[in-house]
């Protein structure tokens, strides 16, 4: 966690120094005076940054999905989604257990209710994936421990 700390650091301490106007060697003359006026690298160059402030939210979600977190943040919201897309009745009879590699585990109260599930599942695979940027490929119902 701490290295995507300093990811976002390093993100906002460029953006300060392209803000600041902070010149390239080859924009001074030989004798150390700026060639002309300058704000950060030039456009198009390999370490342009983009001007003017940035909301934090675009800069995590930037990070986010570079450290590919992003999927995990998104199989996340189908698990908190589960009760609303099964409804209430089967909510209480389940729940949502994780996520990976698009596979949904869940957990069931009776094998009777596995069961009607399976026969479900194509129903259940519509609304886990309707509208979202991730699919899921399976979801798995078992028996939970009890309690």
């Amino acid at each position: 966690m701490s290295e995507t700390r300093e990811e976002i650091a390093r993100v906002l301490a460029a953006r300060e120094r392209g803000a600041a106007g902070l010149e390239s060697e080859s924009e001074r003359s030989p004798g150390g005076r700026t060639a002309g006026l300058s704000i950060g690298p030039r456009k198009g160059s390999a370490d342009s940054v983009s001007r003017g402030p940035e909301k934090v939210r675009d800069v995590l979600k930037r990070v986010l999905k570079r450290r590919g977190l992003h999927k995990q943040m998104e199989y996340q919201k189908v698990i908190d989604d589960w009760p609303r897309l099964v409804g209430p009745g089967v909510a209480r009879v389940t729940r949502a257990r994780s996520v990976a590699n698009g596979v949904l585990i869940v957990e069931v109260a009776s094998s009777a209710w596995a069961m009607e599930l399976n026969m479900r599942k194509r129903q259940i695979m519509a609304r886990l994936n309707a509208g979202r940027p991730i699919r899921l490929r399976r979801v798995v119902f078992v028996l939970s421990g009890g309690g």
